[in-house]
């Protein structure tokens, strides 16, 4: 059985690309990267000068050649020196893989391929859709009684049926095989078990040996550890950085990712030379925000096993989601990878590379590119037309999808660099962030000295595409802080950019921490001045219809809740919003591109999910009374959805109505004693009803006096008489009477968050 290819759910198909050819004139990724796993085995090369020709048809001769090829047979001058069929003389080219294929003892009896009924070959005539099919299945063993009388439909429905034709959007049995299509095939062919052998395949015959259930993780261009022919993949679920398998050169980047097997080609080397896709499930998620029990990402929200194992490239190693979470960032694309039979196996965040540069362009210069004019325009995920691109926006071409993605992304500091020539760097550091260079974007340094103040240009992809100095090109520099830890602060900026683990000013106030801030750069450490939530767009915010006012809505706004006033800003989900339409009233500040793309959002309490829901105390800290100073605190016990967790906050003053009740306390105040949360204010929950066993729906919902309520997801239950809380099955199994709190009415789109039992 084949093990086919698959999607990533939200990325697109990423195949493998190993150390080989990169093809210049394949525009299509899919093809572009078989090609090159069939150009390192050996198989299938280009046309000379970095080119494929994709789009070029193949003649029989030209695909015969292929088929002996992916059979293994690379040595075939023992049948170069006679004719079989009369239009194929021994003088012809490929006289000797067309006879291989009739004489050579391990193809012959397979008979790959055949001449005409009048005994000519037709060398020169272009092959097929239904000859390639046929042959592919041939190799593979099959025949006429195992596939059917009526040739060339029996034909073309195994291969379909078995796997062969994945990838490939030929229906007319007489439509000519372009090389591109060809790869695809060939390829598909390899990976395909051979007809009654089972784990059998053909990529036996053209490598030494496989390993199987690998992801290349890291190669030496994305992990300066590395040697230039090294490569660290995930193996046997571990990932060994002591010992990094050798490779043949440098892998590409875009093989990055692939979950399959890995290709040891043949000789006395004994390297990696590619990885074949194993056609396991994987997904692609963009992460919004993470915590110990959950990751917010643009699509929904997951809730890995603590003990999943979570691979970072930022820090080269692997660990296990409880340990590893914090490090997940703002923005990253977080890939999943199931074993064959749908377990989850690892969570990776992979290394970005710059493989798109070469196709992108800054925008309104003399030397910019033409975008061709039937090409979709799309800046910040919303479509634009081109009166609404402005200049230093930086461009990439996608001729895959004839689209033209724009970016507006800018960061602006104080240049520098461990790069040994500053006016052409290979990396540059920007507030502390290291950022890698590829050599068209080095280019624009060469007025740039070190240490001056310059603007950073990034493409759709993250990748550095131009830098100016800031006095010409400025930057919108400001976002919400998620972390401070010391004298260094983490700030997820509003155009997609994270930096993490910058270094601050001595004077900046811990109460920054999740608001808004402008960030500037005095020297080596970054300045973080408070904004207020001042300025939005007119209107309301249709969620459906990706509109808020008569404004676009980016497809990847970025979405907070300030849900008191003051609050810490807390990321949400679009898909978290149960409403088709928000109010105006509810809209609180809002950011927009240079094309008036809205691309961040902050709202009210909108959702109910930017609060810690539990039962709340006061405490205060006699120790030093003596000398006027008590610290207060809010003590929160609250469920994370599986046990008891329980977070205290200093604050000013205590909040009234504590004492042992329901309440929620907003999402984004620090736990560390020696911070003061100044703005701190809690919510006192709605006791609805004491409702009996029975009036619960599983866990989904609950029947009250007041209508039905929806429950929260894992919703504890707080068991008074022992200060603690426990499942909601385990107090239906124990208790009786059932006080029900909701945030809001269900009208307003409340929901059950607290339950107390006795």
């Amino acid at each position: 059985m084949k093990k086919r290819f698959v999607s990533l759910c939200l990325a697109g198909l990423i195949m493998v690309a190993p150390a080989s050819a990169v093809f210049t004139d394949i525009s299509d990724s899919r093809v572009s990267q078989t090609a090159a796993v069939l150009d390192a085995l050996g198989i299938m090369q280009g046309v000379g000068g970095g080119s494929f020709a994709p789009g070029k048809a193949l003649t029989r001769a030209q695909f015969c050649k292929l088929a002996v090829t992916a059979m293994g047979v690379t040595d075939v001058s023992p049948y170069a020196s006679y004719t079989i069929f009369p239009d194929v003389k021994h003088s012809h080219w490929a006289a000797p893989y067309i006879n291989a294929a009739v004489r050579h003892p391990e193809l012959k009896e397979k008979s790959i391929i055949r001449g005409y009924a009048d005994g000519s070959f037709g060398p020169d005539k272009i092959v097929s859709y239904g000859e390639v099919c046929t042959m592919l299945l041939r190799m593979l063993g099959y025949k006429e009684e195992d596939v059917g009388p009526f040739w060339p439909a029996d034909y073309i429905a195994q291969a379909q049926a078995i796997g062969l034709t994945d990838g490939v959007t030929i229906t007319d049995a007489r439509a000519a095989v372009k090389r591109g299509d060809a790869a695809v095939l060939l390829l598909n062919a390899l990976n395909t078990d051979k007809k009654g052998e089972e784990g059998s395949t053909l990529l036996d015959k053209v490598a030494s040996s496989t390993v199987k259930d690998c992801i290349l993780l890291e190669t030496g261009k994305t992990h300066s550890g590395l040697a230039a022919d090294a490569a660290l993949f995930y193996e046997d679920g571990v990932v060994d950085a002591e010992s990094p398998r050798k490779t043949a050169g440098t892998l590409d980047s875009s093989m990055i990712g692939v979950y399959g097997t890995i290709v040891i080609g043949k000789g006395s080397s004994k390297v990696a030379v590619g990885v074949i896709p194993n056609g396991n499930k994987t997904e692609a998620y963009e992460v919004v925000n993470a915590a110990a029990d959950r990751i917010v990402t643009t699509n929904g929200t997951l809730r890995p096993d603590r003990k999943t194992k979570l691979y970072i490239s930022r820090d080269h190693v692997m660990n296990e989601y409880e340990n590893a979470w914090a490090n997940l960032q703002s923005g990253d694309t977080l890939t999943l990878y199931y074993n064959e039979y749908g377990v989850l196996q690892l969570m990776a965040v992979l290394p970005k590379t710059t493989a798109g540069a070469a196709h992108s362009f800054v925008y309104g210069l003399a030397t910019s590119r033409r975008i061709p004019a039937e090409y979709t325009i799309i800046k910040n995920g919303a479509k634009i037309d081109a009166s609404k691109l402005k200049k230093y926006d930086v461009v990439t071409l996608d001729a895959a999808n004839r689209q033209a993605i724009v970016s507006d992304t800018r960061l602006s500091g104080k240049y520098q660099t461990d790069s040994t020539t500053y006016s052409h760097p290979s990396q540059v550091k920007i507030l502390g962030k290291d950022f890698e260079v590829s050599s068209e974007a080095a280019a624009t340094f060469k007025d740039i000295k070190l240490n001056d103040y310059i603007t950073l240009l990034f493409d759709a992809d993250g990748n550095v595409a131009a830098a100016y100095p800031k006095k010409d090109v400025s930057a919108d520099m400001q976002g919400v802080v998620t972390k401070i830890d010391g004298e260094k602060a983490t700030v997820m900026l509003t155009n997609g950019l994270t930096l993490r683990d910058i270094k601050i000013a001595e004077d900046v106030k811990t109460d920054v921490m999740g608001r808004l801030v402008t960030v500037s750069q005095s020297g080596d450490k970054a300045d973080l001045i408070r904004r207020t939530l001042s300025g939005k767009t007119a209107g309301s915010w249709s969620v459906a219809e990706g509109k808020l006012g008569s404004n676009a809505v980016s497809s990847k706004v970025r979405v907070y809740e300030e849900v008191l006033s003051g609050a810490p800003l807390n990321a949400i989900n679009v898909s978290d919003i149960d409403l088709t339409s928000v109010p105006a009233s509810q809209i609180k500040y809002t950011v927009q591109d240079n094309a008036g793309t809205v691309t961040n959002i902050v709202l009210g309490d909108v959702t109910g999910e930017s609060w810690i829901y539990g039962i709340g105390y006061g405490k205060r800290d006699k120790t030093d009374e003596k000398e006027g100073n008590s610290p207060e605190y809010v003590v929160l016990r609250h469920w994370d959805g599986a046990k008891q967790e329980e977070s205290t906050f200093r604050v000013l003053t205590l909040p009234r109505g504590l004492g042992g009740v329901p309440i929620a306390v907003p999402r984004g105040y620090s736990t560390d004693e020696s911070i003061v949360n100044t703005s701190l204010d809690t919510l006192k929950l709605t006791l609805i009803d004491t409702v009996k066993p029975s009036a619960f729906d599983g866990s989904s919902g609950v029947r009250t006096k007041d209508g039905y309520y929806e429950l929260t997801e894992n919703i504890g239950v707080y068991i008074s008489e022992q200060n603690r809380f426990v499942s909601l099955q385990t107090a239906k199994s124990n208790y009786t009477s059932f006080r029900v709190y909701a945030n809001k009415t269900a009208e307003n789109g409340g929901k059950i968050r607290v339950i107390v039992a006795s």
